[in-house]
This record gives structure tokens, sequence and C-alpha cells, in this order.
């Protein structure tokens, strides 16, 4: 895991978000493994959590709630946009609202024999009622803008930390 930076406005977002390869640009398609850098290394995932908690299941804020997560092939632009969406509704706090539970977001190269790929959305509470508005709310997110692919938009399940 390696920290590419950290923002606090809308600009320095833009300034990160701007100059980062796309996931389709990175994860396996189907035939290649794609290297980055001058060491080749294999991304195999992507993550915005907020300052202070790591995308990982033992840090004290999410041991106390899960994540949502979508497990699926996407074709290229599809991942992108959906991937894109996530950010911007959890940088923006149209996701969150005022509830504050968001600790952060990935995306995943499942991908072995062909593309798949997993979208989460880490919260750092298990209440069922709070889980149900953000849902709803992820689900809308995601797909603004997206046309449905053969296997409709994607769906949600729930893990818990």
């Amino acid at each position: 895991m390696k920290m590419l930076g950290s923002f606090n406005t809308v600009e320095d977002f833009w300034c990160y978000f701007n100059h980062i390869p796309k996931p389709s640009q990175i994860f396996f398609d189907g035939e290649n493994r794609k290297k980055v850098g001058p060491e080749g290394k294999v991304i195999e995932e992507y993550s915005i959590f907020k300052r202070g908690i790591d995308p990982q299941w033992e840090d004290p804020k999410n041991s106390t709630g899960g994540e949502f997560y979508c497990r699926r092939h996407m074709e290229p632009e599809q991942l992108n946009l959906y991937w894109q969406n996530i950010v911007l509704g959890v940088v923006g706090e149209t996701l969150d609202g005022d509830e504050n539970h968001i600790n952060g977001v990935r995306v995943v190269d499942k991908g072995k024999t062909y593309p798949m790929f997993r979208i989460e959305l880490w919260i750092d509470t298990k209440d069922v009622g709070v889980r149900d508005r953000l849902k709803a709310r992820v689900v809308d997110c995601i797909q603004d803008g997206a046309p449905v692919s053969k296997k409709g938009h994607p769906q949600f399940e729930w893990k818990d930390h």
C-alpha cells in the first residue's frame, strides 16, 4: 500500500484525480496484467479514505462497521464511470450527507482469468437504518450517467468487518 497524496480542498483533490490513471488503464483487461512505473509494479487497488483511517478491516474506525460491495465484470468505460461517480459522491459529501459515516471507498482488481472488479464503500457503523439510507444513495450515485449494461446496474451487498 502506498499513499499517493492527501487533500483538503476540491482543487487539491482534482490535482490528484486528474493525474492518476483510470482503473481500466491499469487493471487486468483479460489479456494483460499491466505494470506501472520503473519497477514494473502491478496495481491491484485504488482507495480514498479519510485522513487517519487505513483501508484495512482492523483499523478501529472500520472494525465497528462494514462495507457495501459490488463484484462483477465491467466494461472499461463502465468501470471508470462507476469509480468516478462513487469517488465524487464521497468527496462531494452527497452520499453521506450530515451523517458522516463513510470512511472511504476502494476499487479492487479481482481478475485472474477474465476482468472482474470490486467497488466498495466502507462505513463505520452496522446500524441497519444508516445502511439502508446509504445503500439507496450509493445505487443512485453510481448509476448517474451510466447506460444500463446487459447485466443491469450494479447491485450492492453488505459485509460486516
